[in-house]
């Protein structure tokens, strides 16, 4: 059987996508043919440049606007999908906070912060698309999108750290219980990106950052889009609970 990355006819949600990767996996998404829902909390223009991307791509476009700590408004994005579309085909688990908060820099409410838009969020999405999903016709797809700091702690504090490795964990638990539905459940671990945020640093550490992988260079939002596409098409019909970390090899140092 041939196996298509060609995602024409289905409906994904993509997460924090007014910007970054989660703009770039929503335009990588539209190219393969599919429909996205552009999700935002603050960014609105930014969401409104990618929907229109997805459009100018063929594709249709719905951008929605969420707070993912709040469950309520988590429903409340699911329903105007389903009211859209009829339904819902696919995940990107992208939206997240990152604040550097090393100890003991760390607070309780920092914390909480932290883990409610990077785990609970996530949770509350596939929590309320579940229906969705389970009624997709030709199964259904969700990758998670999590870091290298849940494998190596990163730097950016432990409430980063341990909130995407609760992501990990979330993705092989839903992939167990889920596969059954014909939801397959997969998450990527990107390693430091080419960003504004990297691009802000003093040179000297933006050339030891890309000194520490093996590739020499940090990777860029299309690479890691690239895999997340991949891992939602009918080519990884049978990848399920697995992390696919892209970093360039970083993580063996």
């Amino acid at each position: 059987m041939a196996v298509t990355t060609d995602l024409s006819g289905r409906r994904a949600l993509v997460t924090g996508a007014s910007r970054g990767l989660g703009a770039a996996v929503a335009r990588r998404l539209a190219a393969a043919g599919a429909d996205v829902a552009v999700h935002y909390h603050r960014g609105e223009a930014g969401a409104r440049d990618t929907a229109g991307e997805v459009q100018r791509a063929g594709r249709r476009a719905l951008v929605l606007r969420a707070d993912l700590a709040d469950p309520d408004q988590v429903a409340d994005l699911v329903r105007q999908v389903e009211d859209a579309w009829g339904g819902l085909d696919l995940i990107a688990n992208n939206a997240g906070v990152a604040p550097v908060a090393p100890w003991p820099a760390v607070t309780p409410a920092g914390w909480r912060q932290v883990l409610a838009v990077d785990l609970d969020g996530p949770f509350h999405v596939l929590y309320h698309a579940l229906p969705l999903l389970a009624g997709a016709p030709g199964g259904a797809a969700v990758v998670n999108v999590s870091s290298v700091a849940a494998l190596t702690g990163g730097s950016f504090g432990p409430a980063y750290a341990a909130a995407k490795a609760g992501l990990v964990g979330l993705t092989r638990s839903a992939a167990r219980e889920l596969g059954p539905l014909g939801i397959r459940v997969n998450c990527v671990a990107p390693g430091p990106l080419d960003s504004p945020l990297a691009r802000a640093l003093p040179e000297e550490a933006l050339a030891a950052m890309a000194a520490q992988t093996p590739l020499r260079r940090l990777g860029t939002y299309e690479e890691v889009a690239e895999v997340v596409a991949w891992l939602l098409s009918p080519a990884a019909s049978h990848v399920n609970g697995q992390v696919i970390v892209v970093d360039g090899g970083r993580v063996m140092h």
